[in-house]
């Protein structure tokens, strides 16, 4: 099995979680997120909105938390299609989220925020192993943003599928996860 062939996997195994289950699974993940927000004390969080068509887990506790928080500054990225690269938008008082290509809901405007100025980043993901590799999409957003993060940055994913052992498809411009935390735990790598 290849990678393309793994992400194929995955990606209908999480159509399988009935809407219940799905739901439940995004409320155990968001629960320990916000946790780990309050426990690892980062001010500027980067956080993805789910693509609901793909089953990603439901971020929008996490980011209403942000929100209403006063200790954090809440990040979204959005993309830039003639570079195929994230810009990454600090929310305001005026930003107003979008939905834009693949149904992703993005920030109309924002402040721009450099990758080196971000204390922790929460990833999506397909799937991920107990090393703290992960499969994405495929389109290198991540990897090329995560390679632009401070060395201190936390990287961290957010799953609703338990680790697999070991994914050989590791390639030289994947970036490791330092933290996955799926509805069972938080791993640490």
């Amino acid at each position: 099995m290849n990678k393309q062939e793994l992400r194929a996997m995955f990606l209908e195994k999480r159509k399988t979680l009935t809407p219940n289950e799905h739901a439940l699974r995004s409320k155990k993940v968001c629960d320990q997120a916000i946790q780990f927000i309050q426990k690892i004390n980062c001010k500027r969080v980067h956080l993805f909105l789910p693509i609901e068509k793909q089953r990603e887990v439901d971020t929008t506790a996490i980011f209403a938390f942000l929100k209403q928080s006063d200790q954090h500054h809440v990040i979204l990225p959005k993309v830039n299609h003639l570079t195929n690269e994230l810009v990454h938008l600090e929310l305001t008082n005026k930003t107003e989220l979008i939905k834009a290509k693949f149904g992703i809901s993005e920030p109309s405007e924002g402040i721009t925020t450099a990758a080196d100025q971000i204390d922790c980043v929460f990833i999506p993901l397909i799937c991920f192993d107990k090393k703290g590799n992960r499969i994405g999409y495929g389109g290198g957003y991540y990897d090329r943003f995560l390679r632009n993060t401070a060395k201190e940055t936390l990287k961290i994913g957010l799953a609703i599928t338990p680790p697999l052992d070991f994914i050989p498809y590791s390639e030289m411009h994947d970036v490791t996860l330092d933290y996955c935390i799926n509805h069972q735990a938080i791993y640490r790598f």
